[in-house]
């Protein structure tokens, strides 16, 4: 640091004029540089130790968004994956569909709402047992993989 150098007077005890004597000698170095040097140290340690201090705190957070977003990340994309596949088969139906009724020349849409068929009955419990169990399946993993983080921790 370079600049104007202004006195001062100083009140100091005997022991810390003695330690600035013995570092003045050490170092090679006038009062008034002992001071100084000493000053400059101080800052220099101080902001070496904020900016450690400031990595430790920012990785600490990016391992805990690591954390949360993960297990989150997954979900995300299991459900893009059900998605895709979802809107693949309902394309796919949607094309029978209207192949079917091309072919059959239907000019009326035979609805749900006033008939049901057997085979369309037994489609839709079907349906529903295969969601039934893959909700059961779903259910049994999550629990697995509770029960072997609570054992890991």
């Amino acid at each position: 640091m370079t600049g104007t150098k202004k006195k001062k007077n100083f009140w100091l005890t005997d022991s810390t004029i003695l330690k600035l004597e013995e570092l003045a000698t050490e170092k090679n170095l006038t009062l008034g540089g002992v001071i100084e040097y000493l000053i400059e140290t101080l800052y220099a340690h101080e902001t070496s130790q904020n900016q450690a201090l400031l990595t430790e705190v920012e990785e600490m957070m990016h391992k805990h968004l690591h954390s949360i977003l993960e297990p989150i990340t997954e979900d995300l994309k299991r459900v893009r994956i059900t998605g895709n596949v979802i809107d693949r088969n309902t394309q796919m139906m949607l094309e029978f569909w209207n192949h079917y009724f091309i072919m059959t020349d239907a000019k009326q849409l035979g609805s749900t709402d006033r008939l049901k068929t057997v085979p369309f009955i037994q489609a839709e419990e079907l349906v529903k047992n295969r969601i039934a169990h893959n909700r059961q399946k779903k259910i049994d993993h999550e629990t697995k993989r509770a029960l072997s983080d609570n054992q890991g921790s």
